[in-house]
């Protein structure tokens, strides 16, 4: 629940506790050279976060108050924050195409918003109750992504064209995956 800028010096971390999200500059200079400021944010518990494609800006949804507030990462400030009624958003990422992904574990439910009008476009229902805390990973071609479910003990597949669910991975009871990442395998004769 940190996102690093492509500069690989600027890393963003929400702060649950404080309702702020922090921005570390030149963070690979490590301590005591790197430079944190705590941004506020209207809405409560900040806690998915990610940047746009281009950088410009950086969305997290608040846990606590079912929204989303909008940083502008050049000066720091929040720009907007507007209300989804989410019961317990927890994770937020982009598509490489501009439209963000959130999932509200409280309802079992992912909600498509178009980064650019900020509108929602879609709200579809990826596990039968709460799924908890869980994880998304969107494939870099943007054609998939990938839920992590962690109550639902379950991945589930969206085809990011048709915002459908493409397939669903039951993961045995117990499982609880909450975390996802591809790792590419490379073997060489």
């Amino acid at each position: 629940m940190m996102v690093l800028a492509r500069d690989q010096q600027t890393l963003w971390v929400p702060n649950r506790g404080s309702n702020s999200v922090s921005v570390i500059e030149g963070v690979a200079a490590g301590p005591p050279k790197f430079r944190t400021t705590a941004i506020p944010v209207p809405g409560k518990t900040p806690e998915g976060i990610d940047l746009s494609p281009d950088g410009r800006e950086l969305w997290t949804a608040t846990r606590g108050d079912g929204g989303v507030s909008i940083v502008d990462t050049a000066s720091r400030k929040v720009v907007q924050s507007f209300n989804l009624k989410l019961t317990d958003a927890n994770r937020l990422k982009f598509t490489p195409d501009g439209k963000v992904l959130i999932l509200d574990g409280g309802a079992g439910t992912l909600v498509v918003v178009d980064a650019p009008s900020r509108k929602e476009i879609k709200r579809l229902k990826v596990a039968p109750g709460d799924s908890g805390d869980g994880g998304i990973f969107v494939m870099p071609d943007g054609s998939r992504a990938y839920l992590g479910l962690r109550d639902d003990h379950s991945v589930v597949v969206i085809d990011l064209k048709t915002l459908e669910i493409e397939n669903r991975l039951d993961m045995g009871a117990g499982s609880g995956p909450g975390c996802i990442n591809w790792a590419a395998l490379r073997i060489t004769p």
